[in-house]
This record gives C-alpha cells, sequence and structure tokens, in this order.
C-alpha cells in the first residue's frame, strides 16, 4: 500500500460554463501528492490562472495554454511560499 494515506488528499474542480459561456467546460482532478495545501490551492486558484492567459486557446494554442498554465500554477503557489 506505497503512499496510502488515512485522508484523502484529492481536489476537484467542475464548472460547465467555463469562462462565462456553455460551450466550454473544465472538469479537473488535483491530487494530493504535492500535500493537500497544493491541491486546494489548484482547486480554489486553477480557473483564473488558465482564463490568464485565454488568447492562447483562442489562437488555437490548446496544449501551450495548458502546459503554460500548468507552469503558471508552480509560479503562484511560490508566491504564496514567500
Amino acid at each position: 500500500m506505497q503512499g496510502w494515506r488515512l485522508n484523502m488528499e484529492d481536489s476537484h474542480v467542475a464548472n460547465v460554463k467555463f469562462m462565462g459561456t456553455q460551450n466550454k467546460a473544465l472538469f479537473g482532478v488535483f491530487d494530493g501528492h504535492g500535500g493537500r495545501e497544493v491541491a486546494i490551492f489548484c482547486q480554489n486558484h486553477y480557473e483564473e490562472i488558465l482564463e490568464k492567459e485565454k488568447q492562447m486557446e483562442d489562437q488555437g494554442q490548446q496544449q501551450e495554454w495548458l502546459r503554460t498554465s500548468f507552469l503558471n500554477v508552480d509560479v503562484e503557489i511560490r508566491k504564496k511560499e514567500g
């Protein structure tokens, strides 16, 4: 039972009207491997971080949009630590 924990550390987001439109949805599960605090941070802030770079999605760069958003989560978490 490697990695087994007494409590679930995952969090999630489910938004069927992502960016205020009915033709976009956002569903995500954030695992707690970085700790419960990181999973909760992602639950509370990932949407706004993703929306900051929405021009990439508008330009058809979905893969880069997601990659950049994950890197930006790291940047924002590090700001909170300091």
